[in-house]
């Protein structure tokens, strides 16, 4: 599930970048605006669908992204920590968001799931943007204009970001510590595993096991479809356990994900 995450945020990341010299009720609309006339480009077997409604009265613009993802307990675990925490700082790094936010506008952010319920949410006023500044050192922790421009630079910046937020734990008692490119361009993704199942992972004879498991799931071929436009083909899983040691390593080549 943790798969999917790299593609949501390429999308929103792009979607959230406007600027213009008007009072706070003409930038909030304007925003809105710019928001949803772009979001229709950028609708794939994920994001089904995203939409920004403002709410003068209230000062708040409340964004809501519809996904494909399945609710249930892990995914509302996991997407509930990776979201808030990478999209909060895209946020706070958008000039025309933080000139909102500074005139009091609100930010309600929600993620659904495929059956229209919760999956992730959050909020962005002045004192959370203030925490991130200052969490920043008053710096951008990732710029969205350059993620709007240079393909190469979204990948980059959006791993860097979510690495930040890394550990990502998951129910089963797994995390994810690291996602990052190696020198084959694959795809990494390091996971720490519980030592009952690393026993089971130590022998190699699992991975083919692990592999149709992954592949079942029918999400990681939308994903990898996705992301080829970055030249990824491949994606590799490192399993490590509690000291850090590789334990067990597999590949889903471009081939394994056709199939």
């Amino acid at each position: 599930m943790i798969r999917k995450i790299t593609q949501v945020l390429f999308v929103l990341t792009i979607l959230l970048s406007l600027s213009s010299c008007m009072d706070t009720k003409q930038k909030t609309q304007a925003f809105v605006n710019s928001y949803n006339n772009s979001a229709a480009n950028f609708s794939n077997e994920i994001i089904t669908s995203t939409e920004a409604k403002a709410f003068h009265d209230e000062k708040r613009i409340e964004i809501n992204v519809e996904t494909t993802i399945e609710q249930n307990e892990n995914n509302k675990y996991v997407y509930g920590q990776m979201f808030p925490a990478f999209l909060k700082e895209t946020l706070s790094t958008d000039r025309a968001v933080k000139e909102l936010v500074e005139e009091g506008v609100v930010f309600d952010v929600n993620f659904l799931a495929a059956d229209n319920t919760s999956i992730a949410e959050f909020k962005i006023d002045q004192k959370e943007l203030t925490a991130l500044m200052k969490k920043n050192g008053g710096k951008p922790a990732i710029s969205a204009e350059s993620l709007a421009t240079d393909s190469s630079s979204q990948l980059d910046q959006i791993l860097v970001m979510m690495n930040k937020n890394m550990p990502i734990k998951n129910n089963d008692g797994s995390k994810i510590l690291k996602i990052y490119l190696n020198k084959e361009n694959q795809l990494v993704y390091q996971v720490e595993m519980p030592e009952d199942v690393l026993e089971v992972l130590k022998n190699k004879a699992a991975n083919s096991l692990v592999k149709e498991s992954i592949l079942r799931e029918g999400q990681v071929q939308k994903v990898v479809g996705i992301v080829s436009r970055y030249g990824i083909k491949d994606i590799k899983y490192e399993y490590l356990n509690a000291k850090g040691k590789i334990v067990n390593s597999m590949i889903l080549t471009e081939k394994d994900l056709k199939l």
